[in-house]
């Protein structure tokens, strides 16, 4: 049986949104910081898209389990 880290994704007081273990214990394991500009342009959506930003790298990065193939399939466009 494998050990299963439990993640969450927040946004801490200063506006900044980490994902980090569900414990909060130790340093994030990244960090999503918009510069105020952006941070004006997106407003309330800017949790969504940090979220989605966060989450899109898992699945990525084969961290999240039966993406393999989705990934594969679907090679980096970088713009």
């Amino acid at each position: 049986m494998s050990e299963t880290a439990v993640l969450e994704i927040v946004e801490l007081a200063d506006g900044e949104v980490v994902l980090r273990s569900a414990e909060g214990e130790g340093e994030p394991l990244v960090s999503i910081r918009f510069s105020a500009e952006a941070a004006d342009l997106l407003r309330r959506a800017r949790f969504e898209v940090a979220q989605e930003m966060i989450d899109h790298a898992l699945s990525r990065s084969h961290l999240v389990e039966g993406d393999e193939e989705e990934a594969q399939a679907d090679p980096a466009t970088l713009h």
